[in-house]
């Protein structure tokens, strides 16, 4: 799974007050009061230091990609959110992992929101359908993103150590602390053997194959 989040960027929204801003649609979408403060509550409990985005130019971000993805079911750099979205909740459910609660937490929050009833962008609405989840994610990503990859190579190892076994993977015992030592393990044995590649270019110098003389 690509979690490079850089490499399709949503387009730009402000961080500016979004109470400020004037209300405008969003796609063909006019989002009630409700939605408006589900939104802008899990964005201060994710960023209580930062200004909200403003629903201008939230509004303005589902405009462009109206335009660039007119023949797309969902736009891409939406579906990439979403896609990393659904890893950070299985990140939070599984057991193995045992992630912290003050990571869990705010996965907790965009989950709720993006399956509550209250939304600013439902997922149904072509093209920009889960915008506003997709921000969330965004603005959630610099705390999350390092635990995530961490948590794909824990699953995608502990999937090889199980087909050995012949287990499902959630059926296989294999916890963030086995994981660790894997590794540890793999790393010491990359070392060893560079040292052992450096030891054979260095150990004895080659006999010169031609020699010159005056």
């Amino acid at each position: 799974m690509n979690i490079n989040l850089a490499t399709l960027p949503l387009p730009v929204y402000a961080n500016t007050s979004a109470r400020a801003q004037r209300r405008l649609r969003i796609g063909n979408l006019n989002p009630d009061r409700h939605a408006e403060r589900s939104f802008l509550r899990v964005v201060e409990r994710l960023e209580p230091d930062s200004m909200p985005p403003s629903f201008d130019s939230i509004a303005s971000a589902a405009r462009q990609l109206n335009q660039i993805f007119a023949n797309k079911h969902r736009a891409p750099c939406i579906q990439m959110r979403l896609r990393c979205l659904a890893a950070m909740k299985a990140m939070s459910q599984d057991s193995g992992w045992a992630l912290q609660e003050d990571q869990r937490q705010p996965i907790r929050w965009i989950a709720d929101y993006a399956t509550g009833k209250h939304r600013l962008v439902p997922d149904h609405v072509p093209v920009i359908g889960g915008l506003d989840d997709a921000i969330l994610v965004d603005i959630a990503w610099p705390s999350l993103s390092f635990e995530l990859d961490d948590f794909l190579s824990f699953r995608r190892l502990r999937a090889k150590e199980a087909q050995l076994r012949g287990l499902h993977p959630r059926k296989f015992g294999f916890t963030r602390e086995d994981w660790l030592h894997a590794r540890a393990a793999e790393a010491a044995l990359l070392q060893r053997a560079r040292r052992r590649v450096g030891y054979c270019y260095g150990a004895t110098p080659a006999p010169a194959l031609f020699r010159f003389h005056g």
